[in-house]
């Protein structure tokens, strides 16, 4: 079956947090203005990547953008991709681009940026699709753990508005200071990054561009050297002034808004991981049953699950619950729902026996092609 709902009802980092607690496997699609997917292994998270269709990859607008690629090696790599059908992390290794374990970092720091991304929509709907067959073809090169995810996008919403504050236009310069001779100030491996691209009326759209980090990493470096002494900052173009004054302006108010700091915010994450295990049967929808050691999470669900007058109208439920979840494995497979019932047979999604359950309920699907729905 699926989960599905608005985050004004149930928050996206709950839904996070309850797919780990879990220990759930499926696929998570997150709408606003643009969709982004999110898949998941007994409950670690292994990529963001959409394998079906020519949709918006974000490693490789993770690459072009912070400077691992040139537009060169990246038309030689769509030219190769379009000739040989290789995945993009296939075409990088095997090109010799990076190492793997350089491709897992860059593979970890791309999926930190598209929860922080996704986690600050303000508006969005969420749908999750469970199971281990929606998993098919994903490449991943780590199993990451939600809660160390959530809490540094939770800071890095907190923070990002702040660095914004300092540094309101990409087209701002920047001029790189002396280190002092005496008790030079330590730098981290970011800080060093950033310090030695820095040249004269370098912009700061130019430094995120090549420094080979994430956005909000760049900032931070610029605002730490900032503090340390080591930065100085040049004068905004005059067209930009102008543009940028009322977008700060909005930002220190939503900053001043804020009512729930980081620590707070960190903390109730810890407590929600804490109490979840208590807490989660009240939230779970029909159908979601409560992984636990020793059980499977494909297995019945638990008693009280269903409220049934009977045991034909319980297994009737049943029924219906499983044709549902194979029907949205379909879509997340395929990106269409099925035809018929007797397709997901034919796919190995459901049993035949199923079929047969259906037949004897009077279960009746239909898929409706102009509306996108069954």
């Amino acid at each position: 079956m699926a989960l599905e709902g608005n985050v004004k009802d149930f928050g996206l980092s709950e839904i996070f947090q309850l797919i780990a607690l879990q220990k759930k496997s499926g696929m998570l699609s997150v709408t606003a203005d643009e969709t982004v997917v999110i898949f998941f292994r007994e409950g670690m998270l292994v990529s963001t990547r959409d394998r079906r269709g020519d949709l918006r990859d974000p490693l490789k607008e993770y690459l072009t953008g912070y400077g691992f690629l040139t537009k060169e090696e990246t038309a030689r790599i769509e030219k190769i991709q379009k000739e040989t059908g290789m995945d993009l992390t296939e075409i990088l290794l095997s090109e010799k681009y990076f190492s793997e374990d350089e491709l897992s970092t860059i593979f970890v720091d791309q999926i930190q940026e598209t929860m922080q991304e996704v986690l600050n929509w303000p508006k969005s709907y969420y749908k999750f699709n469970i199971g281990n067959q929606v998993l098919q073809n994903v490449k991943s090169f780590a199993s990451i753990k939600v809660e160390g995810l959530l809490m540094e996008s939770m800071r890095r919403i907190d923070e990002f508005p702040e660095m914004l504050r300092i540094f309101p236009s990409e087209k701002m310069t920047v001029r790189r200071l002396p280190t002092p001779a005496v008790k030079p100030p330590a730098l981290d491996r970011q800080e060093e990054i950033v310090y030695e691209l820095i040249e004269d009326g370098d912009s700061i759209e130019h430094l995120v561009s090549t420094a080979k980090m994430a956005r909000f990493c760049t900032y931070e470096a610029l605002k730490n050297l900032l503090e340390k002494g080591l930065l100085e900052i040049g004068e905004m173009p005059v067209e930009e002034t102008q543009e940028v004054e009322e977008p700060v302006k909005k930002t220190v108010k939503r900053r001043k808004m804020r009512v729930v700091p980081t620590l707070a915010t960190m903390l109730f994450l810890i407590a929600c991981f804490a109490v979840g295990e208590y807490l989660v049967p009240m939230l779970l929808p029909p159908g979601w049953s409560v992984a636990r050691s020793g059980e499977s999470a494909d297995g019945a669900p638990a008693g009280g699950a269903f409220i049934a007058a009977d045991l034909g109208e319980l297994n009737k439920r049943l029924a219906v619950e499983a044709l549902r979840e194979g029907i949205e494995t379909h879509m997340a497979l395929k990106g269409s729902y099925p035809i018929t019932l007797e397709l997901l047979a034919v796919r190995n999604i459901i049993p035949s026996s199923l079929l047969d359950e259906a037949q004897r309920y009077g279960i009746v699907y239909r898929m409706f092609e102009e509306s996108g729905s069954y």
